[in-house]
């Protein structure tokens, strides 16, 4: 690995050729295999926003191609630059996401690493083929990288022992779609009547004030997903509540007077502009 800032190279050669180059075989990692899954592009259009289908099935699809269970992964780089990705891997690998056990992430993440844009993971690939050839009882790692919005997920395995069952490394690659089993909510642009908060965010200034309120909300007439904008002060304020979970709490959509095709959320239904 080059010392330049946020510049990462991966080779990948085949045992003949190491052999030639003189590469010592206590060097050698080898990629056991991976999977690559993927959700909808639309963020709107998602089974729900608690869980990520791609990243479950990324994980299980790259452990069952590299031939190992997750027990016998001794460490993890989960890419980390949001930290939604690496809580929703522990959560559906079961692992703890503090007081490791096992390393989640071998960098540190964007919080004490930083990230280098499109190419985080590569550096995740990099440091892992570093302590794999060095920790001594380190056998396997897991890396899990992220694209988009939760949009794209890709696994590889890696490790300094050859595969046990001798296959080699899977010479295709089938993307994982969202199972179908996960049916998406419909969407309406338009809506009034009662709904509950499916999801949320609160944009503040630099100042730290909250200036606008971004509501995706489920109709409970009907089932469908609707996005909203907080409908005054007194609904932003509790939005940005941060003492209260808001998620799940009722409230009303109607259509702003103003703006066209505007909605607009409060949590009582005699809210006015």
């Amino acid at each position: 690995m080059p010392f330049v800032d946020l510049a990462a190279a991966c080779i990948v050669t085949s045992t003949e050729y190491a052999e030639k180059l003189g590469i010592p075989k206590s060097k050698w990692v080898y990629p056991l295999g991976g999977a690559w899954a993927r959700d909808s592009e639309d963020f709107y259009n998602r089974p729900n926003y608690y869980s990520s289908p791609a990243i479950s099935q990324a994980l299980d699809s790259g452990l069952e191609n590299s031939g190992l269970k997750k027990e016998a992964i001794d460490m993890f780089d989960f890419y980390s630059c949001f930290p939604i990705v690496p809580k929703l891997a522990c959560e559906h690998l079961g692992i703890p996401q503090t007081n490791w056990v096992k390393p989640i992430t071998l960098l540190g993440g964007l919080t004490s690493f930083g990230g280098a844009g499109a190419n985080y993971s590569m550096h995740a690939v990099t440091e892992m083929v570093q302590q794999l050839r060095s920790a001594h009882g380190i056998r396997n790692g897991l890396i899990l990288a992220n694209g988009g919005v939760l949009s794209y997920e890709n696994t590889v395995c890696l490790s300094n022992k050859p595969r046990q069952d001798g296959l080699p490394y899977p010479r295709e690659n089938v993307v994982l779609e969202t199972p179908a089993e996960l049916p998406c909510p419909s969407f309406d642009e338009q809506a009034e009547g009662p709904v509950t908060i499916e999801t949320y965010t609160v944009e503040h200034n630099r100042n730290g004030n909250p200036i606008k309120g971004y509501v995706v909300c489920l109709l409970k007439g009907n089932g469908h997903r609707i996005i909203a904008n907080h409908a005054d002060t007194a609904t932003l304020q509790e939005l940005s509540n941060t003492t209260q979970e808001q998620i799940g709490r009722s409230g009303f959509v109607r259509q702003c007077a103003d703006v066209k095709g505007r909605n607009l959320f409060s949590f009582r239904k005699t809210t006015k502009l």
